[in-house]
């Protein structure tokens, strides 16, 4: 059953060099895989790009980057091919995972265990500092947890992601208030009955020189500023971290344990 769901890559046309480096790292699912064209969110004209960033600014949010539109509406893309196709599960990966067949395998083996008000995050949490902050539940199937809400805010990435017909309904219903980005899953799932999973199988690469997106933001990062912070930045900064440091300590409590990514 699980080889019936669809699996949808994500990548640009002009990333062909990356495709084979996959096909030779997953030699038996590549010819499974479903490419979606990716946009490449800097060729965007300027109106067409301002037009799709400005419901985030109007909200309260930094300008969302180039490679970040093109990088959601990819997505929104990959989300709508699977809504019309019937099936009621899909894997949606970037051409910049690492894994083996039987990584993949046991990914695929999960599917039909998502509930219908699920998500799962697949891994691909490496060198993200925020990771400390993901705790979750063991279920029953074997290596497949329940984040707690409080670590909704805490996943990143969208290189490898597995969705319901409710879940990507969801995803679609959050963008259409407001182009997002592509993996702000905290946003996405706030105040519905919709639970994220994880189970760490497939990776990122840490090192991220070959990333578009991570190029583009070291390019456009205007975070190098000398002067001091003020005093209402410095008490906000330090009761955000009050914050993570409660919520964690909740989570304990309460019975969740800390996640970390395995290396590969």
């Amino acid at each position: 059953m699980p080889n019936a769901l669809p699996i949808y890559l994500v990548s640009l046309d002009k990333d062909y060099q990356r495709r084979q480096q996959l096909a030779a790292m997953l030699p038996s699912h590549h010819q499974q895989f479903r490419r979606i064209s990716a946009v490449d969110g800097r060729e965007l004209p300027a109106r067409e790009f301002f037009r799709l960033a400005f419901g985030a600014m109007k909200q309260g949010h930094r300008l969302m980057l180039p490679g970040e539109v093109g990088c959601s509406l990819s997505h929104i893309q990959a989300l709508e091919q699977f809504l019309d196709s019937g099936a009621p599960a899909a894997l949606i990966v970037e051409d910049d995972i690492i894994g083996t067949d039987e990584d993949l395998n046991a990914t695929l083996a999960l599917l039909p265990e998502l509930p219908e008000n699920g998500v799962l995050i697949c891994g691909g949490q490496e060198g993200m500092p925020a990771r400390k902050f993901l705790f979750g539940k063991a279920m029953e199937t074997p290596g497949l947890f329940r984040l707690a809400r409080y670590s909704h805010a805490y996943v990143f990435r969208t290189c490898c992601y597995a969705v319901t017909r409710s879940s990507a309904r969801r995803i679609l219903d959050a963008h259409a208030e407001h182009l997002k980005l592509a993996d702000a899953w905290g946003s996405f799932f706030r105040h519905t009955n919709i639970d994220i999973y994880f189970a760490n199988l497939l990776a990122h690469p840490e090192d991220l020189d070959n990333s578009h997106l991570e190029q583009e933001r070291a390019l456009f990062n205007t975070t190098g500023s000398t002067g001091k912070p003020s005093l209402l930045s410095w008490l906000a900064h330090r009761l955000q971290r009050l914050k993570r440091k409660w919520g964690a300590l909740m989570c304990r409590f309460n019975g969740y344990q800390q996640l970390l990514p395995r290396r590969h």
